[in-house]
């Protein structure tokens, strides 16, 4: 094996230029896929990152649905219109989830969607995440910034809108809103069309903002509920006395309801209306005053963070073969599923630049194979007298692999320190997403790409890949050379 290598390195330096052509060939492939995996693999991880950290931590739990359901509500065509499903069993399911070892915290959240109305100036879209203000914080402690006003407190009712939506309402309608401020928000449930005044406690912006979810404002949980129209119906049974129930046998067809004056002489004909008159007639305000009718035990969403990341599948399939188990229509699933298509971006850009890859490499091949062709007939003379001194084909072919592999290890060795370098350059200057689409990908405003050992291994694998596929045709060319033809050609 020693002789044949050192015959393959006299043969790669006999041929430089054809060696030279392969070399730079391999090493420009390898660098760039070095330094394309490293960015798909920072920007995947960014992508978690920021989701976990701010929106869904590591599982989720929700209501089964026939639609696509992420943390931002039913996905598709009918998002907006068809009601996100409450979590069945709500206590149970929680107290389960709290139970389980791996569990470091956990928060439920309720999610809908209200157009924010400034009377004859218009509306704006927004998402609401109803909370408890204490376990959700406890779940994202560093997930938002209060940059104006304060955060919810406990039982209290308001919202905390988001810069984003404070910018775009001052830009296309041309109010300007801060902390102290009431804002009028309209939502449609399944008990019709509902508005709720709401006072804004505070202004928020999140630690790492992810475009498209400057939409997302924070409300306490019973205003959204009332918003929604998430009502249960009263199971109390109410005792009356057949005096309160006589009129409802009494004979003549309800006359003793209807058959007198609507308005008694003795009453004004006109009773002034104002404000107070009509929060009588309604029911005061004041904390607690609407919870006999709003279901406090609805909600969307629970929400789970993990002791450690890699708890996430057996969790996930733990808390699905219970809920089978006690017959629960509820789904847990992980991060990407509840970021709905913001999680698969990057594993859908990962696919296609493997695509490309594989194109680039398969092109890279064929020129290789080409001149390693070019190059064994051109030593048809040399592999004949070979053969004609007793050289087995076994030798021909390690010879000709000897020399393959040499040029792709060498030059893949090359091509990985080229892309370690321009990773590393990368790294201290970071990359400035050039429009939203790219915030979405990086994760943030900037990407510092890293490079993993995953990548590395990856390069030399492909690197010594290419290197063994490119030598076979050629080496088939090679062992077809007969002795005899080689002699009698030269």
């Amino acid at each position: 094996m020693g002789v044949l290598f050192r015959i393959a390195l006299r043969n790669l330096g006999e041929h430089r230029s054809k060696t030279l052509i392969i070399g730079i060939i391999i090493a420009l492939g390898i660098a760039l896929m070095l330094v394309g995996n490293s960015l798909m693999h920072t920007s995947s991880r960014g992508i978690r990152r920021s989701f976990i950290e701010n929106y869904t931590a590591h599982v989720m739990i929700s209501g089964r649905a026939e639609a696509n359901l992420s943390l931002f509500g039913i996905q598709g065509p009918s998002a907006g219109t068809e009601e996100v499903p409450r979590i069945p069993s709500y206590e149970r399911v929680y107290r389960h989830a709290a139970s389980l070892a791996e569990v470091q915290t956990l928060a439920a959240q309720v999610t809908g969607f209200t157009l924010f109305s400034f009377e004859d100036k218009g509306n704006q879209f927004g998402i609401l995440f109803g909370i408890e203000p204490e376990s959700y914080r406890a779940l994202f402690p560093d997930g938002v910034t209060v940059v104006s006003g304060r955060y919810l407190e406990p039982g209290e009712e308001g919202i905390l809108l988001s810069e984003g939506k404070i910018a775009e309402i001052g830009e296309e309608l041309g109010v300007a809103l801060q902390a102290g401020d009431s804002v009028v928000l309209s939502g449609l449930g399944p008990t019709g069309f509902r508005i709720r005044e709401v006072p804004i406690r505070g202004i928020f912006r999140f630690r790492q903002e992810v475009e498209g979810l400057s939409q997302i404002n924070f409300i306490d949980v019973q205003s959204l509920r009332a918003l929604l129209g998430m009502v249960v119906a009263s199971t109390r049974t109410l005792a009356l006395e057949d005096r309160e129930t006589a009129f409802l046998t009494a004979e003549g067809g309800g006359e003793g309801l209807f058959g007198g004056p609507m308005i008694e002489p003795g009453q004004p004909p006109e009773v002034p209306v104002s404000e107070e008159s009509l929060y009588e007639l309604l029911g005061a305000r004041r904390a607690g005053s609407y919870a006999a009718s709003i279901d406090s035990g609805a909600w969307n969403f629970l929400l789970l963070r993990l002791q450690d990341e890699a708890q996430v599948r057996p969790v996930i399939e733990g808390l699905n073969r219970w809920f089978a188990q006690e017959q629960i229509e509820a789904r847990a699933v992980d991060w990407k599923v509840a970021s709905g298509g913001f999680g698969s971006l990057a594993d859908t850009l990962q696919v296609v630049f493997n695509v490309l890859v594989l194109i680039i490499a398969i092109v890279a091949v064929i020129i290789i194979m080409n001149t390693l062709v070019i190059s064994v007939i051109e030593r048809t003379t040399e592999i004949g007298t070979m053969r004609a001194l007793g050289a087995q084909k076994r030798t021909v072919r390690w010879m000709f692999l000897l020399e393959t592999v040499s040029i792709s290890v060498v030059f893949g060795l090359l091509g990985i320190a080229g892309g370690a370098g321009i990773i590393g350059v990368l790294n201290l200057t970071g990359i400035t997403a050039p429009n939203p689409f790219f915030e979405i990908l990086f994760g943030g405003r900037v990407l510092h790409p890293a490079l993993p050992a995953s990548a590395v291994l990856y390069a030399l694998l492909v690197t010594v890949g290419i290197g063994l596929i490119a030598s076979l045709y050629p080496v088939a060319v090679a062992l077809r050379i007969q002795p005899v033809q080689a002699i009698q050609a030269e």
